[in-house]
């Protein structure tokens, strides 16, 4: 015998699944059974709801993550945040963020530093977690980004373009800085990153220089400060320097290891 299985908590089950209907005629025909008739026929229809509704999750949750378009997955239990100094600072306050990512909580970050650090992972890591939540999430690299928009503005289809960058909750540009971007290129990132802003939704950045060189980045000194100022306005900021071997070198050690053991 198991537990018994209440009116009520089937009719939420079965509104979150959109069956309202079902949850009407349930409480008409639970009348006309016996007890044990009913706990028989809300039992099994709460083990189907229940099966329903994680099917539905797992088809989200795979849907949003093909849509962001990571290339590699990487989650945050796949991360040593023992490899260095620079990524056991971080671990606390990154966590917190991970941690707090929800539908009304979107996550913003920039991570800064040395190159082979561990910050596509940890940006990647967060968009992964905000897919499991059944968001919106887009990775893409600044300098395909600003190309994508480029051609499309030549082919006076840069409203739609935008659009692809405006929409998501959660938008991952990675490897900004490693391209310097023209006046033009410079002008349509910063049209995606303001609207982003206004919108309040999570924008997510790694970068190889500081934002006292962002000026290096982008056409000039006006531009890339207003750029950093509403990136950094509502993001937490992760510094991670490079301290002896890189991140992607302390892997391959660990895999080497692995293979070894086995």
């Amino acid at each position: 015998m198991g537990t018994d299985v209440t009116p009520e908590h089937l009719e939420v089950l079965l509104g979150e699944l959109r069956l309202k209907h079902w949850s009407r005629l349930l409480k008409t025909d639970l009348l006309e059974m016996k007890p044990q008739e009913s706990q028989v026929v809300l039992r099994c229809l709460n083990r189907w709801a229940e099966t329903e509704r994680a099917e539905r999750r797992g088809q989200l949750v795979a849907s949003k993550v093909r849509s962001a378009r990571f290339r590699k997955l990487q989650t945050i239990d796949q991360f040593d945040f023992a490899h260095t100094n620079s990524t056991k600072a971080v671990q606390k306050n990154y966590m917190s963020l991970f941690n707090s990512i929800a539908p009304d909580s979107l996550p913003s970050a920039i991570f800064t530093g040395t190159a082979g650090q561990g910050k596509t992972h940890l940006a990647r890591s967060l968009g992964y977690a905000a897919c499991q939540q059944g968001m919106s999430v887009l990775f893409v690299t600044a300098a395909e980004m600003v190309n994508q928009l480029g051609t499309a503005q030549k082919n006076f289809k840069l409203e739609q373009e935008l659009g692809k960058y405006r929409r998501p909750q959660v938008l991952i540009i990675d490897e900004l800085g490693y391209v310097s971007l023209d006046a033009q290129a410079s002008n349509l990132f910063f049209q995606v990153i303001s609207a982003r802003h206004d919108q309040g939704l999570g924008t997510i950045a790694t970068t190889n220089l500081p934002f006292g060189k962002f000026n290096q980045i982008f056409a000039n000194d006006a531009i890339a400060h207003a750029i950093v100022d509403r990136l950094v306005n509502s993001a937490e900021v992760f510094y991670l320097e490079g301290e002896g071997e890189t991140y992607r070198e302390h892997q391959r050690k660990l895999k080497q290891e692995k293979k070894k053991s086995g």
